[in-house]
């Protein structure tokens, strides 16, 4: 049911598959679910995309855990002592598709033994589609993309840039690559073009194969599987940066490009979350017919945008970011009578969430804590 409403494009249709999912809901109860069944990749004892942002303090001031990708976040349903683990920490937990439709913001949110649940959005509209799907749910009005990090990125003066055009994205149909590569046909010869990626259904080979077929497979140059650090050193490079799906979740690199000192060209009827952030300093919105004419502008007027220093005046950081949730949980903490003596640390998404170095060393214990209390290892640093 899930899947039928993520397909379903009318308002009043999804509200009837919500209703259902409900009723399916209520019909299981708290009967036992073979979650690793349900689960892809299922482990419990390892949630690496997680990272701890406060310590458990006390029975009246919980921890803070933040959990993204529902997949990773219902591997709690395999803790043991799981009740204890909902008492002693507050659960942060971050979509990744929209719409949110899933196991993770439905049954999951029904058997999980916390009264409360902070979700961050991955499209505006998640706003309200959330508390609907569980009532457990508050909803937080930020991105997975909201916890870039600005001191990784480092711009090159306009004139220093070598790349026109930059992609980053998986190698997979979603992404729409062939898009590109259309477009490229009607476009000169000499733009220079790199694509980013790893393996997403399809390969390396694949997206050239695809680009022999629309004939600019001498035109572009594949980067494949490359550290996170090195893609952001190919948006530096680049006049604008595209991201040309129709829909995803919130998309990392329309910040990470704005981070970059990039320019952005999504769709302008595209479903993707960032798409908030697109606006006269910091991208264009495309139209799905003529498109090499309009990148062909795009590249023209590149030098113009200011990206990053948009993105650094609204404080679209991990920094504004953490206190953004952290004014959410504190004023939720006090008004449900709890404490709130110390705030949640800085987290960045490299791409997985991590501390940042000098909030590392604080939450080791509560690191620790984790492991032996109950088994579980959370995140990858």
């Amino acid at each position: 049911m899930c899947f039928i409403a993520r397909q379903t494009p009318d308002e009043k249709g999804i509200l009837r598959i919500e209703a259902r999912i409900q009723e399916l809901i209520r019909a299981i109860g708290d009967r036992k679910i073979d979650w690793g069944a349900l689960t892809v990749k299922w482990n419990p004892k390892a949630i690496e995309k997680a990272v701890v942002l406060k310590r458990y303090v006390s029975d009246h001031e919980p921890g803070v855990v933040l959990i993204s990708f529902e997949y990773q976040w219902t591997r709690l349903m395999g803790m043991a002592n799981l009740a204890e683990f909902a008492r002693r920490y507050t659960l942060v937990v971050a979509t990744s598709s929209t719409p949110p439709h899933a196991l993770g913001t439905t049954l999951f949110m029904h058997q999980y033994p916390g009264e409360r649940v902070f979700a961050l959005l991955s499209n505006p509209a998640d706003v309200k589609t959330l508390p609907r799907l569980s009532p457990k749910i508050r909803a937080v009005p930020l991105y997975a993309s909201n916890w870039i990090d600005p001191d990784l990125y480092h711009p090159l003066p306009f004139p220093e840039k070598d790349i026109d055009i930059a992609m980053i994205a998986g190698f997979g149909r979603v992404k729409r690559h062939f898009a590109l590569f259309r477009a490229l046909r009607k476009m000169p010869r000499d733009v220079r073009v790199v694509m980013v990626g790893q393996p997403m259904g399809m390969t390396a080979a694949d997206i050239l194969a695809m680009a022999g077929q629309y004939g600019v497979r001498d035109r572009i140059k594949l980067v494949e599987s490359v550290p996170f650090e090195e893609v952001g050193r190919w948006l530096a490079r680049a006049k604008i940066s595209l991201v040309l799906s129709r829909r995803e979740g919130s998309s990392t690199v329309v910040m990470e490009s704005m981070f970059a000192d990039t320019p952005v060209g999504i769709y302008e009827d595209a479903r993707i979350g960032s798409r908030v952030f697109i606006n006269e300093q910091t991208g264009r919105f495309l139209r799905h017919e003529d498109l090499g004419k309009q990148l062909l502008d795009f590249l023209a007027n590149a030098g113009r945008y200011s990206a990053r220093e948009r993105a650094l005046r609204d404080r679209l950081c991990c920094h504004g970011s953490t206190a953004v949730l952290n004014r959410e949980l504190k004023e939720s903490a006090l008004a449900e009578g709890k404490a709130w003596t110390e705030d949640i640390a800085v987290h960045r998404w490299t791409p997985d969430p991590q501390l940042l170095p000098a909030h590392r060393e604080r939450l080791n214990e509560a690191y620790q804590d984790l492991r032996q209390r109950f088994g579980v290892t959370l995140g990858t640093q």
